[in-house]
């Protein structure tokens, strides 16, 4: 049974190594906040009220008095998976209908002698993917449940250089909690069908990650503004998690697959690694082309490439540390928002976004089947005296994408279904602000 051990020890270092991927990938949420998501997350030039703190934390030096913004944004995403090589009819699958509920919750005080000061509460990284049928879909080995819970916790400052200028700084408190389901399969019986012997599980929360964030606004003119912002990458610390190996052998292998488990030292397993994820910065600039219409252009860099590989370390000496290359690259993404004045109090908001995947083709798998998308959003808000109410709405159109290139399968993964995979996400916005 030496294979079923190699077997069995690959998928618990892969069980981490998945892990990673699922949340150091395209998965980041920009949408911190409803008005952003309406305009497309062009926003670093504007930054007008307390979701500043995300998108650019010198707004709320401009700000007057206490300023409180309250936003959930749910994302619904859904995909399809369509097997790409013999033999056919190629095997299927679409994952279970998920809504993730994101926060952004903000509060802003500006002090009256040009300093102000925020604390924010918001997921920039996160979500999941859920399979159905887990027990028979076909990339099972490579995940049929994974998730991530992400938060960031931004304390800030903020402080009026001049009329025109503000500077900002900050901290960015980090925490991420993470879920990864998988099986391992061998070939058993007469037909040598792929049968599910071990119910992989991983579950663990990581250590506090401080670092910083850095903004800039500056109203050049009346009509114009330069905005830029700053979060920095993050390194994130998961001690000692959770591992489990559950037998779900048939009863004519159960022996034996008990008999690896225990080999390579038991089924409840502690693992450890580090969790890098990207900084991110954007460079914006608005004008106000009419009296009542506002452009704004922001281009965003997310650099991707501080993930490049996974290292996992097994408290088991039966299990040596692996390294997993991942390869990831940095990224541009392009956001553009319109700004239009319908009547007074009375605000709609237009966003068009092109946002590029850092995965190579060697990394697409069930625990992240990420592509190229282009994004569009509109967005109403209504304001009346010291009340503001915002609702959006974005939809992610995920460009086609597969493994198999000119007939060839490109994986890091022989776990990783060959494939193509056709994806889009639903995002809804709701934003409450109060002006004390």
């Amino acid at each position: 049974m030496d294979g079923m051990k190699r077997t069995t020890l690959l998928a618990t270092a892969l069980l981490l190594a998945g892990c990673g991927t699922a949340f150091a990938s395209g998965f980041n949420i920009y949408e911190a906040g409803a008005r952003a998501t309406a305009l497309g997350g062009a926003f670093t030039a504007t930054a007008d009220n307390a979701t500043a703190i995300y998108y650019n934390a010198a707004g709320i030096a401009f700000l007057e008095g206490t300023v409180l913004d309250l936003n959930v944004m749910p994302i619904i995403p859904s995909t399809k998976f369509t097997g790409g090589t013999p033999p056919f009819p190629a095997a299927e699958g679409k994952t279970t209908d998920q809504v993730f509920p994101v926060p952004g919750v903000y509060v802003a005080h500006n002090t009256g002698r040009r300093v102000a000061f925020g604390l924010g509460v918001a997921a920039p990284f996160g979500l999941g993917v859920a399979w159905k049928n887990s027990q028979t879909w076909v990339g099972r080995q490579s995940s049929y449940d994974v998730s991530l819970k992400n938060l960031y916790v931004m304390p800030v400052v903020a402080v009026r250089l001049s009329d025109r200028v503000a500077l900002s700084a900050g901290a960015d408190v980090g925490w991420c909690r993470i879920k990864l389901k998988r099986y391992v399969d061998i070939e058993l019986g007469p037909e040598s069908q792929l049968t599910n012997v071990i119910d992989t599980k991983l579950q663990g929360d990581s250590e506090l990650d401080f670092t910083g964030q850095f903004g800039l606004l500056a109203h050049l003119t009346d009509e114009l503004s330069f905005g830029a912002m700053y979060h920095m990458q993050k390194t994130l610390d998961f001690e000692d998690q959770d591992a489990t190996l559950l037998n779900v052998a048939p009863s004519v292998a159960r022996a034996s697959v008990a008999a690896q488990i225990a080999a390579l030292g038991g089924g409840e397993q502690k693992v450890s690694t580090e969790l890098r994820l990207p900084g991110f910065f954007s460079l914006g600039v608005a004008y106000q082309l009419l009296e009542r219409a506002r452009l704004e252009f922001d281009a965003v860099r997310f650099n991707w490439s501080h993930f490049d590989k996974l290292v996992l370390d097994f408290a088991s000496p039966t299990n040596p540390t692996q390294t997993i290359e991942e390869q990831y690259k940095d990224i541009w993404q392009l956001r553009f928002g319109l700004d239009v004045d319908l009547s007074p109090g009375v605000k709609a908001m237009f966003g068009y976004v092109h946002d590029n995947t850092p995965q190579p083709v060697q990394s697409i798998s069930p625990l992240l089947p990420d592509a190229d998308r282009e994004d569009f959003s509109i967005g109403l808000q209504w304001q009346r005296e010291r009340l503001r109410l915002t609702a959006c709405y974005m939809a992610v159109l995920f460009h086609d994408r597969t493994n198999v290139v000119d007939g060839v399968i490109e994986r890091f993964d022989a776990t990783q279904p060959d494939g193509r995979y056709d994806s889009f996400a639903t995002i809804l916005g709701l934003g409450v602000g109060y002006d004390f």
